[in-house]
């Protein structure tokens, strides 16, 4: 349902929350920047462009949330000391555009994965911002899904501050390549040009992506679509 979003401001605020994250792959991500905005899947799909299949896809379309926008109110790689399962590249957004938009906002209870046919809207979503502020400190942080409802097209690239990539650290293949120097090339030759790389500490990411992440999964997440792996 869709909520008051100066209402919405002022609560994020009060909770000291100040942006918005939306993490993607480089696949992705990359279409985005040539798009000029975020893209929910729906659209881009709808524009012809490439992504990055994700597994909550045929979820999506049957809850009518395929062309609705995601946001976290949290940096999960942070937030979990470990890499993001979305993707390594995270587009930090300054909520400030809640002030003078009429973007519909949703939030979710729950991940839309956990959804089922016959649970009514306001079971899948908060009613208004009071109901959100009574539940908050009861609900896991990374369930409660902010949604941009059918956007339409591209949007909040005006609202970025800043696009942080993460480093694998690894070389994958026999050619050895570099994971993090090819989807910058990839991200820079779709019109990026500011970003900063990730520098962890005390993380479990660069553990992972050595020991527990897939060859094809780190090139899902940082080559093109068609590679190889």
């Amino acid at each position: 349902m869709k909520l008051n979003n100066l209402e919405l401001h002022e609560f994020l605020s009060s909770k000291n929350i100040t942006h918005f994250f939306h993490a993607n792959t480089v696949a992705t991500s990359s279409f985005f920047i040539k798009a000029g905005g975020l893209l929910s899947r729906g659209d881009v799909e709808k524009m012809g462009g490439k992504q990055t299949e994700q597994s909550s896809d045929d979820l999506d379309k049957n809850f009518d949330v395929w062309f609705d926008i995601f946001l976290d109110t949290t940096d999960l790689h942070s937030f979990f000391s470990r890499q993001n399962h979305y993707g390594p590249v995270l587009f930090k957004i300054n909520i400030d555009f809640l002030l003078d938009s009429d973007l519909d906002v949703y939030v979710t209870k729950n991940n839309p994965i956990y959804w089922s046919n016959s649970m009514k809207e306001e079971d899948r979503y908060f009613i208004d911002v009071q109901e959100l502020s009574d539940s908050w400190a009861t609900r896991k942080r990374q369930r409660m899904m902010f949604t941009i409802r059918k956007p339409g097209g591209p949007i909040l690239f005006n609202s970025v501050e800043e696009v942080i990539i993460e480093n694998p650290k690894v070389l994958i293949g026999e050619e050895k390549i570099d994971p993090l120097h090819e989807g910058i090339k990839i991200l820079t030759a779709s019109g990026l040009n500011r970003y900063s790389i990730r520098d962890c500490y005390n993380c479990f990411c660069e553990s992972n992506y050595l020991n527990q992440v897939t060859v094809e999964s780190i090139a899902d997440k940082f080559l093109e679509i068609n590679h190889t792996f």
